[in-house]
């Protein structure tokens, strides 16, 4: 009988034990679960704080054709940096050109989300990518400055301090302002083949040697059969209508 009663009250105490671990192995599931989820939200919220401050408000519809001629890889310490030169619309206004250099930055921002920094000028012509930029530039970065991607920006990829800095050219959308024709940017374009070709003769150390402008305002000239001083002309209201 002793013996019997203390089967029972052994099986009693494994009943309880059980019974506690599993309200204790419950609870900890349930803990565990709900820290997980804590976990994977504050992930979430993170990844957020790293891209939300910088994704710009733009009307995607603004934006226009494009197309990138060259890309320069300008790297620096342990950060991706890139420039690229594109080629958008002669019509295009100024709100479509914004539109248009924002989506450039997010389209190669997505297609490799470890560029530090990005800098576009945009042209209308093939002819003048070579040069300074015809129509704008925008600069995407930390602080909107190109030289503040530190290295644990590049490693963090953190672009909460991210900026978008333009310069569009006044005559974007300008209807009032005259364009030159094809022709006259044709004349100014070999006018600076001209003008190349005569440096490439000069001996640069010596520090009294010029290029006769004369003689290369002649040979527009004579190409193109107009007089010298139509050529300077028109190689001027180009140079003038490409700086505004």
């Amino acid at each position: 009988m002793g013996f019997l009663k203390t089967i029972v009250v052994a099986s009693v105490v494994v009943l309880i034990m059980a019974t506690f671990l599993a309200v204790v192995m419950g609870s900890l599931s349930d803990t565990l679960s709900e820290r997980a989820d804590e976990i994977e939200q504050s992930s979430a919220e993170y990844d957020d704080s790293l891209t939300s401050n910088y994704e710009p408000e733009y009307d995607s519809a603004l934006v226009r054709n494009y197309e990138i001629v060259e890309i320069e890889d300008d790297l620096w310490k342990s950060a991706i940096r890139k420039q690229y030169r594109v080629l958008v619309p002669t019509d295009i206004s100024k709100e479509e050109l914004k539109a248009t250099l924002i989506q450039i930055v997010l389209d190669k921002t997505s297609e490799n989300k470890d560029i530090d920094a990005i800098s576009i000028f945009a042209y209308d012509r093939r002819e003048d990518v070579n040069g300074a930029y015809t129509l704008g530039t925008v600069d995407w970065c930390p602080n909107g400055n190109w030289g503040d991607v530190t290295p644990e920006i590049a490693s963090s990829n953190d672009r909460s301090s991210y900026e978008y800095v333009f310069d569009i050219k006044e005559k974007v959308g300008d209807d009032n302002l005259e364009r030159p024709t094809d022709l006259e940017f044709e004349i100014r374009d070999y006018y600076t083949v001209c003008s190349d070709a005569e440096w490439d003769k000069i001996d640069l150390s010596d520090p009294y040697a010029v290029v006769d402008e004369e003689v290369i305002y002649q040979k527009v000239a004579d190409k193109y059969g107009i007089t010298k001083e139509e050529a300077k002309e028109i190689c001027m209201k180009v140079t003038l209508y490409q700086m505004q």
